[in-house]
């Protein structure tokens, strides 16, 4: 190690020792942490809230949002919305595809197809869960909203363009009711 020393120069010699004292100082602070262990949330909790939410309650957190939006830009509790949806929650699940071919006697010859979900281990829950590649969302078909005041079509218009934005759906899935 002394013939290596004094191989190097002046500047080489200074970065060598505050590397040395930089490496120190990481294994002393790694040393002294207090070992805590982090939790981790389980790999199926997507899964979990997916199967706990449904298309409904989706439906209903997005009514809730948009009347408190709404009534917040009215100022009062003005306003009722009711929202369609197109279809539920989907999932795309991972498959195991597998595909046997047999020849038997006189040339015949036999296939078989099997597919099966590949299951991933949660431990912490002890129990397996299947592997989500893609979850798509419900689509909204149609919104109303019944406003109570006096028809007003800057009103109307301004509570469409609200609800096109937030939604992100088309003008023409949106109507605007008064019921003064």
């Amino acid at each position: 190690m002394g013939e290596v020393w004094s191989r190097l120069n002046e500047r080489q010699k200074r970065i060598f020792s505050w590397l040395a004292v930089g490496l120190i100082v990481g294994v002393g602070i790694l040393v002294v942490q207090p070992s805590t262990p982090t939790k981790t949330p389980p790999a199926s909790t997507a899964v979990q809230a997916l199967d706990n939410a449904s298309s409904d309650s989706l439906q209903e957190h997005l009514e809730r949002k948009l009347t408190a939006i709404l009534n917040s830009m009215l100022g009062g509790k003005h306003v009722d919305v009711f929202l369609t949806m197109e279809r539920g929650s989907q999932l795309k699940i991972a498959y195991d595809h597998t595909e046997e071919e047999r020849f038997g006697p006189e040339g015949l010859s036999e296939r078989r197809w099997t597919s099966s979900p590949v299951l991933m281990r949660n431990d912490a829950d002890r129990k397996e869960v299947p592997l989500v590649l893609e979850e798509i969302a419900p689509t909204v078909r149609g919104v109303l909203v019944v406003i109570d005041r006096e028809p007003h079509t800057e009103l109307r218009l301004a509570v469409s363009q609200a609800v096109a934005t937030a939604l992100q759906v088309p003008m023409y899935r949106i109507e605007v009711l008064f019921t003064q």
